[in-house]
């Protein structure tokens, strides 16, 4: 009887928990739905999320990802559907461009604020690689290029004095 009374608490232990498990994920779901609320919600469940003692699992230490490829990974859902839903409505907008022929004039106009929107106006993030060090690693001078102190030599001295 003891066993039995034993296994049934236990049983009951674990679909509470499970219960509590489930309760919290689906809190957790409807919290990260919303934009403005992701952000928080990640500090929050990072903060109330106990630290692991010492793992001996060298695996799990080694599989640890950087917290930008989590946050550009987090929102690749929801911004398909917001970029599918603007690929529609422009498609809706310029096949009512096309009927009132205006179609070429849509195109090009919405092709110029798609560049516009799309040239970056944010200042670099610490540690990413400009444009010019992706290609040139050591920053040395390209052959062929104009730099400064040549162009100031041409300035001053004419084109005869560069070599």
């Amino acid at each position: 009887m003891a066993g039995s009374d034993i296994k049934e608490r236990l049983e009951a232990y674990r679909r509470r928990r499970q219960r509590e498990e489930m309760t919290e994920s689906i809190k957790n779901a409807i919290k990260t739905v919303l934009p403005w609320n992701r952000i928080k919600s990640a500090e929050d469940s990072s903060v109330a999320a106990p630290l692991i003692p010492d793992v001996k699992d060298n695996q799990d230490v080694e599989s640890t990802c950087s917290d930008d490829s989590v946050e550009q990974s987090q929102y690749t859902v929801l911004k398909i559907i917001t970029y599918l839903l603007y690929f529609l409505l422009w498609g809706t907008l310029y096949i009512i461009a096309i009927e009132y022929e205006f179609g070429a004039v849509y195109f090009i106009l919405s092709t110029l604020i798609f560049i516009c929107l799309n040239t970056r106006s944010r200042p670099k993030k610490s540690g990413e690689l400009s444009a010019y060090s992706v290609f040139n690693p050591n920053c040395k001078a390209i052959e062929g290029t104009l730099d400064a102190s040549q162009f100031e030599r041409e300035i001053r001295y004419g084109m005869g004095s560069v070599h």
